[in-house]
């Protein structure tokens, strides 16, 4: 009986030697909270052995190096908002360092997927043993800071904002092209408009309406001159009623 107990504990304080060793190839790093949108996890509506035989590789390693507090957490992928978010870390996976069954991550994607989320108390665990090449990103909760529907809208509402947009003036602008109906823009000069606003809806291409005839063309030398542009917008419609260049 002594000897039983003298061996399991023997292997007991084995194990626990092994595994404190693996923990010990680990590094972490704060990370703080990441902003994006939830991509869709179509692989949660398929069979739950299906969806269970594609969840395991994606944690077997992770969960073998003690990378998670708990048994089942959750892999997810994000689309970036801000530009400091999209090479955070560089990351391999994202996880949700929670439990979730294969029926609570359905119902997470179906609920959040195309939601804009804010990931909380992010950690960066890299293991050493590879030169930090395989990294994991955890994070212990989240919030929703917009669902679908509200982003949806939200574009909708910039869609019909931009849409409804006007403006009728004189600007000044260099020409780079000059074609008989179109001209394309290098630089404004002057105007009521800025140049971003005016380059963003017009890609720095102004329909000429009436055309100008190609004897009017063959005659301009618009190379180092300003043109003095009728222009009229509306939403993406741009249109320039006259062209005359400075002589």
């Amino acid at each position: 009986m002594f000897k039983m107990m003298f061996l399991f504990l023997s292997v007991l304080l084995s194990f626990s030697t092994f595994a404190g060793g693996i923990k010990s190839t680990l590094s972490r790093e704060s990370i703080g909270d990441i902003e994006g949108i939830l991509k869709d996890e179509r692989t949660w509506s398929a069979p739950e052995f299906v969806a269970e035989q594609s969840y395991r590789p994606k944690v077997d390693q992770p969960l073998s190096l003690g990378v998670f507090d708990v048994k089942r957490p959750l892999p997810i992928q994000l689309t970036f908002l801000k530009k400091e978010d999209v090479g955070t870390a560089n990351c391999r996976a994202y996880f949700l360092d929670k439990n979730f069954s294969v029926k609570e991550a359905k119902l997470f994607f179906d609920q959040h997927a195309g939601s804009k989320l804010k990931l909380l108390n992010g950690q960066l665990v890299k293991l050493k043993s590879t030169g930090g090449s395989a990294r994991w990103c955890k994070f212990t909760d989240y919030k929703v800071l917009a669902s679908q529907k509200e982003l949806e809208q939200e574009r909708q509402n910039r869609i019909a904002e931009f849409n409804s947009y006007q403006f009728e003036g004189t600007i000044k602008v260099f020409v780079a092209r000059l074609y008989p109906s179109r001209m394309i823009m290098f630089n404004l000069t002057a105007g009521d408009i800025t140049q971003k606003s005016l380059f963003e809806r017009c890609d720095k291409t102004l329909t000429i309406d009436p055309p100008l005839t190609k004897s009017q063309i063959r005659a301009t030398d618009y190379r180092k001159k300003e043109a003095t542009v009728n222009l009229k917008i509306e939403g993406r419609k741009c249109v320039a009623k006259s062209v005359v260049f400075d002589a």
